[in-house]
């Protein structure tokens, strides 16, 4: 059984806005959460007068705001102020705590290149692919010299987030710019298997016989569709529309429709968190 946990403070009339992760936090309790869970998108700008003024005005907790605005004038780190907010309302576990006090603390020490890939990558794994594509086109276009290894990784991670978006005709575009400034041939695969994604068959043995390349590829791409298909056959995603079909084959059509109506607005909702910021 969980431990159970006493809130403390007021629940806010108005939310606090963090930028970094694009969310609204109604709690000191919800605010500890966002800054575990979101430990690498943060930085000292998170923690300036406005939240320690929201801290006091909307959750009545006059005391530890006082005591973030001492230790900001002090110049503390961004990982003490976070570290006296967490232990202060006492929602996270130890372990949780020191993790995020590390993240913060390894942060701080990294220059503003560098933390940007990190949270790149951090939010590209994490689904906030409208987030991560306005840092990597900030480091594609404002790193001096950038070099082309680089270069080659942002553009093959920004391929595999428009294919995962379904707009494979961009994702080739860029798993090609990866492949020509990266040469990794997982880019040239990633390359190939968005090719085949939008296009006909037809089309796309034409594409590949032009190449030999190309064809010599296609062959790993092939193996790795059949390896993806055999692990779809045994999804839960495959089993409920199975079931899906089962209910329009037996005629039990109100059950066949509440079912697709689950099923698309969840895709609608997860499509819509992916591209909350439209993507360009």
């Amino acid at each position: 059984m969980s431990r159970p946990i006493l809130c403390i403070g007021s629940y806010a009339k108005e939310p606090y806005h963090i930028e970094k992760i694009g969310r609204n936090v109604y709690c000191i309790e919800e605010l500890c959460y966002c800054i575990v869970k979101n430990a690498f998108l943060i930085d000292e700008e998170t923690f300036d007068g406005s939240l320690f003024d929201w801290i006091e005005r909307e959750c009545s907790l006059t005391k530890l705001a006082d005591e973030l605005r001492s230790m900001a004038a002090k110049r503390c780190s961004m990982a003490s102020l976070a570290g006296t907010i967490l232990d202060y309302v006492g929602y996270n576990t130890r372990k949780e705590v020191d993790r995020t006090e590390e993240i913060l603390r390894a942060n701080a020490g990294m220059d503003v290149y560098r933390k940007k890939l990190a949270r790149a990558e951090f939010l590209m794994k994490n689904g906030r692919f409208s987030m991560a594509f306005r840092e990597y086109e900030f480091l594609l276009n404002n790193t001096p010299e950038i070099d082309k290894k680089l270069r080659g990784r942002i553009e093959h991670n920004e391929g595999v987030m428009f294919a995962r978006l379904f707009l494979f005709d961009k994702a080739a575009m860029m798993f090609q710019k990866a492949y020509e400034d990266g040469g990794e041939r997982e880019s040239y695969l990633q390359y190939l298997s968005a090719v085949r994604m939008n296009l006909s068959n037809k089309e796309y043995v034409s594409f590949i016989a032009d190449s030999d390349e190309a064809y010599e590829a296609s062959m790993d791409v092939e193996s790795r569709m059949k390896e993806a298909e055999e692990l779809y056959a045994s999804s839960e995603d495959n089993l409920m529309l199975r079931k899906v079909a089962l209910y329009k084959a037996e005629g039990k059509m109100h059950e066949y429709y509440d079912q697709v109506g689950e099923i698309t607005d969840g895709m609608k909702r997860d499509y819509r968190d992916m591209v909350k910021d439209k993507v360009k």
